[in-house]
């Protein structure tokens, strides 16, 4: 799967993140240039989330990506009580219910029990909506045999684009320790 991500900072994020970060690592953030995020945090984890859609002026700029809260772990809020939607669940029409919408999770590195791994493009997502809320949900799919012989987990997240894993000798930011990134995770 995906426990955590890395992904480089922007002045607009800063209103966002200051909700669920500290001003120290705010400051962290905007001297690194990077901002982590993972899953069980403290607070709520958040996504860069570029939406799909149609190409309406191809000469416009690429629009800048924006953020999301990370899936859900509060059981009262109305939304799947998880961060990961399973292509095996989507391919079925569970999810179907939700009119999910197809999205790019624009991130630079991946963490998964300890173990980081270089990103190219980005993850797969789903945007959900509901109340007038939207939440980002990363996409999984069974692990291939080297992400598991690495993670030693079943999940692996669906990378947009690239077929092998650039595994990373430690934390590429270096503000955590592996053992801080390993939590256990349902999807």
């Amino acid at each position: 799967m995906c426990g955590g991500v890395i992904f480089p900072y922007r002045k607009e994020y800063r209103e966002m993140l200051a909700q669920f970060y500290t001003p120290a690592e705010l400051e962290q953030f905007e001297a690194t240039g990077e901002v982590k995020s993972l899953y069980w945090q403290r607070g709520e984890p958040v996504l860069p989330v570029l939406a799909a859609g149609p190409d309406e002026d191809s000469d416009a700029q690429e629009p800048a990506p924006r953020l999301l809260r990370w899936g859900n772990r509060d059981k009262e809020a109305p939304f799947p009580k998880t961060g990961w939607a399973r292509m095996e669940s989507i391919d079925e029409g569970k999810w179907r219910h939700l009119k999910p919408k197809p999205a790019l999770i624009p991130v630079e590195f991946g963490v998964e029990k300890g173990k980081w791994f270089n990103i190219e493009t980005g993850i797969a997502g789903l945007i959900v909506q509901k109340d007038g809320e939207e939440r980002i949900y990363m996409l999984t799919r069974e692990a291939n045999p080297e992400f598991l012989d690495h993670t030693h987990h079943e999940r692996m997240p669906v990378l947009v684009n690239q077929a092998d894993i650039p595994w990373l000798s430690g934390d590429p930011v270096g503000t955590i320790s592996a053992n801080q990134s390993s939590f256990p995770i349902n999807d």
